[in-house]
């Protein structure tokens, strides 16, 4: 194999998530390389829509919620820093949330959720409809009832994942686009780095894989291949001048995100389709659908364009963060639909475990050996989670 350059720590993958821990590992003076097939964020980072809240269903737990909470308002820190530093206005604006139900049914559920709202230390106002039309007049008059979330917030993914790139790159980090990964070499149970398809190896005492949902398929990582898996989300944006809403609107089906400019962010389907990128057109009829029925004058609306992207899910839905095999062989994916909201914590996590400290949240849940090889097939995850 053809030697290579060498650093402290090699990141494969540059989406949110892995330009975020270069960044923080290149501020604490880490030599850090990111290992990127294509172009930083190219993938699920910038097919995401930005939401920084987390739409309460019934497996949402109190603890999520704060921890949700917790990388949010780091998300608000950072995006001062990267306007004032590098001039990126990355989109991060605290809209809010508005959870809404269309029939009687759904206002049960949103109901149900008051009681972990609460747990979670979260801000939030129960409406009935009326209310809620005040405050978002183009709301279909069919909705009875919502939940307001004041504090949730919207980001731009595609701006933000490029400043993340030239804010880690001015730190000190390197970002190589058109490195593919193909294998993480080991000796003696510890980490030696990353051996690229070109027959070239990045030698590295820590390797980070924040490869979304391309994980399992990197030779090395000992999780089994059910870990990880992708989940198509297409989008559809339009145009509404002025803004079709002020908040994030989320109810039924589907979601609306309205950015200042009169862009207008519909979505989403969640489809086992393998690794199919293409935007289909049940999809978008099963989108436009949902977001017509919570605002109708969307009816009218110019698309502008769509497309679809990949969500990392994991089998119990939780984030997979944490040492694995080897010694130096860290694992930071499958966030699923909240990778852009909990990139900025995840990024202080894995800081915390290159440098040997301990971290500043509890990682059992995430513990990414829950679904390493050795397990036998099919095993459940643990049940216990941070009280």
């Amino acid at each position: 194999m053809e030697s290579g350059q060498s650093a402290d720590a090699a990141v494969i993958g540059g989406g949110v998530v892995g330009c975020a821990i270069a960044l923080e590992l290149a501020r604490a003076g880490v030599r850090t390389v990111v290992l990127e097939r294509s172009a930083p964020g190219a993938e699920a980072s910038s097919a995401a829509v930005g939401i920084l809240g987390q739409p309460v269903d019934a497996t949402t737990t109190a603890w999520q919620l704060e921890l949700g909470a917790r990388s949010r308002e780091m998300h608000g820190a950072l995006a001062g820093e990267l306007r004032d530093t590098l001039g990126i206005d990355v989109g991060f604006r605290r809209s809010g949330m508005l959870l809404v139900a269309l029939d009687t049914a759904q206002r049960n559920v949103l109901a149900s959720r008051v009681r972990v709202l609460e747990q979670g230390r979260c801000r939030f106002e129960m409406l009935d409809g009326a209310a809620a039309r005040e405050l978002e007049p183009s709301l279909a008059p069919d909705v009875v009832a919502a939940i307001d979330l004041p504090d949730e917030a919207q980001i731009d993914p595609p701006l933000l994942v490029r400043a993340l790139a030239l804010a880690a790159e001015r730190a000190g980090a390197q970002i190589r686009s058109g490195a593919c990964a193909q294998r993480i070499v080991s000796q003696d149970n510890r980490i030696q780095g990353v051996a690229l398809d070109d027959g070239s190896m990045v030698n590295a005492g820590h390797v980070i894989v924040a490869a979304g949902s391309w994980t399992t398929l990197i030779d090395g990582v000992t999780l089994r291949t059910d870990a990880i898996r992708p989940v198509r989300g297409q989008v559809i944006a339009c145009e509404t001048r002025p803004p079709v809403f002020r908040r994030i609107v989320v109810g039924g089906a589907g979601y609306v995100v309205a950015r200042p400019d009169g862009r207008t962010l519909c979505g989403s389907t969640e489809e086992d389709a393998g690794f199919m990128r293409d935007v289909t057109l049940g999809g978008i009829a099963s989108i436009a659908s949902a977001c017509v029925r919570l605002a109708p004058g969307l009816a009218s609306a110019p698309v502008r364009t769509h497309w679809a992207g990949f969500r990392p899910a994991t089998p119990d839905g939780l984030p997979l963060v944490g040492p694995l095999g080897p010694e130096g062989l860290i694992v930071a994916s499958g966030h699923f639909r909240n990778g852009i909201l909990l990139a900025p914590i995840t990024a202080r996590v894995v800081a915390d475990l290159v440098h040997g400290r301990a971290a500043s949240i509890d990682l059992a849940p995430f513990d990414p050996r829950r679904f390493d090889i050795a397990s036998a097939a099919g095993d459940a995850a643990p049940d216990e989670r941070p009280s």
